[in-house]
């Protein structure tokens, strides 16, 4: 079974940096962030679904693009985004 870009974002969301208010922030605006994830999925891999991109990346390779997308969104947005890990 896959794991969706939400799914494995709430699993690893210690992991890349996010809980309290920033976490609630992103939940209550998921649209969003998914959409994001969603495009950048298809650059990467075209001929896949967004669900087998997110299943074949790494727990480390997710991270660093999770906090690319979030960074981008919040940048869109006037927030300053995250601080890398």
């Amino acid at each position: 079974m896959s794991e969706t870009w939400r799914e494995r974002l709430s699993r690893r969301r210690l992991e890349i940096g996010i809980d309290g208010p920033e976490y609630d922030y992103i939940q209550s605006y998921i649209e969003f962030y998914c959409s994001e994830a969603d495009s950048r999925c298809k650059e990467i891999e075209i001929s896949k679904t967004v669900d087998q991109v997110i299943d074949s990346m790494k727990d480390e390779e997710f991270d660093r693009f999770t906090r690319s997308v979030i960074d981008s969104i919040h940048k869109k947005q006037g927030y300053g985004g995250l601080v890398p890990a």
